[in-house]
């Protein structure tokens, strides 16, 4: 089915629009990751920097209880100590550790369980056994969650000389450190709150700074390294709207740009559709021309894509032309079918023989139509030239220009494949065999059903003169004759006989 042009623009320009439209959305969205990118890398760094402040707070404080662990008289104490000295040289520990609410040293037994010390919590207590089982130092873990007496633990080991453990020494700490920590750390207008998970997955909240606030905020929580805590923190700051401010003018002019875009494809689409039925014109003039027998000099071309065309077929009907009057002048061309007649096929049969020592063999195809006589006796003879003229018409528009087409006379027909070996040749024919059309119209309401007979054959280094091969290709189309016709048989002049497995029918 034709497509028109219009609508082949219209498809382009379409495609076009939705390119726009995706290229448009493609750069808002963009837009707003970009910004939202922004905007999130401000609050992931502001509760990144709250969250490294606590953790330089823990690290400075477990250091400091580590620092004493170490001490040889507390190791002592540990080892050997009452729980009288125990619990008076906690007290003392304690004022050496800022924030500290109270500080236990807690020895092993004789079953290597660690030992309360004086009025401990008995969740105190558990947490530092719990780091004791572990053999290894527990995370800061709050404890008495919801009363006023709210603090949270950390526990180091006391090693002797061996690196033994001989017990643990436990800091309860205070929460106004880790509250001035979160408030220093939070922007004008935030909010944060610290929580520790509890039984069943569940997250308590134990310390807060600022006022939460409802709506679509980004809530940005980070887990603190070295403890079981995190840290939530919204920001004062909604996400950025993407047509707001400065952002609304960029959008603008894109949208100008795509208008822009549009208009110069609608013009340009007007300035293709007239520069190609200006050119059309100039053909369609040209092949009027060639047709009267005449070819001007110049045809106007718009389009230098068409113009190459143009000039090619300018030059190659001129040459046409000009080739039909040689013929005719020098008696070259048969009248009827307006091709070469036999004194021009022997003409230049006879070249190409000269010219294949050096340029290679050529083919020769002898074609005959079959029962032609038939049509002649049933439709008349203005139907039998009808057939020959539809017929010539047919093998001009499949053979190669540089092929020599000619009628030898009645209804024989030979075509020399130039310079094509025999096995070139043979694909030739059969490309033939399937482009010619199957019915050909004699009169009005007429139509002869086209078959043909042929003898294909190619000139050979042995040959002494050009008709060699012709009778070689006789010899071909006889045997094809005799073999029901309608085929074409294919004489070997290398073997010296004819192909038997090389038929071609249609």
């Amino acid at each position: 089915m034709a497509s028109s042009l219009t609508r082949l623009h219209l498809k382009v320009f379409l495609i076009l629009v939705l390119c726009l439209g995706a290229a448009g959305y493609a750069g808002y969205l963009v837009v707003r990751d970009l910004q939202l990118a922004s905007y999130e890398e401000n609050v992931t760094r502001t509760a990144g920097e709250a969250a490294t402040r606590i953790n330089e707070l823990l690290l400075q404080q477990r250091q400091s209880l580590e620092k004493i662990a170490r001490q040889p008289d507390v190791v002592a104490l540990l080892q050997r100590g009452s729980a009288t000295a125990r619990d008076k040289a906690g007290t003392q520990i304690k004022s050496m550790l800022p924030g500290a609410v109270a500080v236990y040293l807690l020895s092993r037994n004789n079953a290597g369980a660690l030992t309360p010390a004086g009025s401990m919590d008995p969740a105190d207590l558990d947490f530092a056994r719990r780091a004791a089982a572990a053999g290894a130092p527990l995370s800061p873990e709050f404890q008495a969650l919801g009363t006023s007496a709210v603090h949270y633990d950390l526990a180091t080991p006391a090693r002797d000389a061996n690196r033994k453990p001989v017990g643990y020494l436990l800091a309860s700490y205070a929460l106004a450190p880790l509250q001035a920590v979160i408030e220093q750390s939070l922007p004008p207008g935030g909010y944060m709150e610290l929580q520790q998970p509890v039984a069943g997955g569940a997250a308590q909240t134990v310390l807060t700074a600022g006022t939460a606030r409802d709506g679509e905020v980004a809530t940005v929580t980070s887990a603190l390294g070295g403890s079981r805590w995190t840290l939530v923190y919204e920001p004062m700051e909604t996400p950025p709207v993407l047509l707001s401010g400065t952002r609304i003018d960029y959008f603008a002019i894109i949208a100008l740009a795509a208008l822009t875009i549009v208009i110069a494809l609608f013009r340009l689409y007007r300035q293709t559709v007239n520069a190609i039925r200006h050119d059309i014109r100039s053909l369609i003039r040209m092949f009027r021309d060639l047709r009267e027998g005449s070819v001007r000099v110049d045809y106007p071309m718009r389009l230098r894509e068409f113009s190459e065309i143009f000039n090619y077929l300018r030059d190659r009907g001129q040459k046409l032309v000009e080739e039909k009057e040689k013929l005719k002048g020098m008696g070259l061309m048969d009248h009827l079918s307006q091709l070469g007649n036999r004194r021009h096929f022997e003409m230049r049969l006879k070249e190409l023989f000269e010219a294949s020592k050096a340029n290679g063999p050529s083919s020769v195809l002898i074609i005959d139509m079959d029962h032609f006589k038939a049509v002649n006796d049933k439709h008349g003879h203005d139907a039998g030239d009808a057939l020959i003229v539809g017929f010539a018409n047919a093998l001009r528009k499949v053979v190669r220009q540089t092929d020599v087409l000619a009628r030898l006379g009645g209804d024989e027909f030979c075509i020399i494949y130039s310079y094509a070996p025999l096995a070139k040749a043979t694909t030739l024919v059969e490309r033939l065999r399937k482009q010619l059309p199957r019915e050909i119209p004699l009169t009005k309401g007429v139509m002869h059903q086209l078959r043909w007979t042929g003898g294909l054959s190619a000139m050979h280094d042995k040959d002494t003169k050009p008709d060699d091969v012709l009778w070689r290709a006789d010899q071909a189309l006889l045997q094809a004759k005799e073999g029901g016709r309608n085929a074409t048989r294919i004489y070997d002049p290398a073997t010296g006989q004819l192909a038997k497995k090389q038929i071609i029918v249609s």
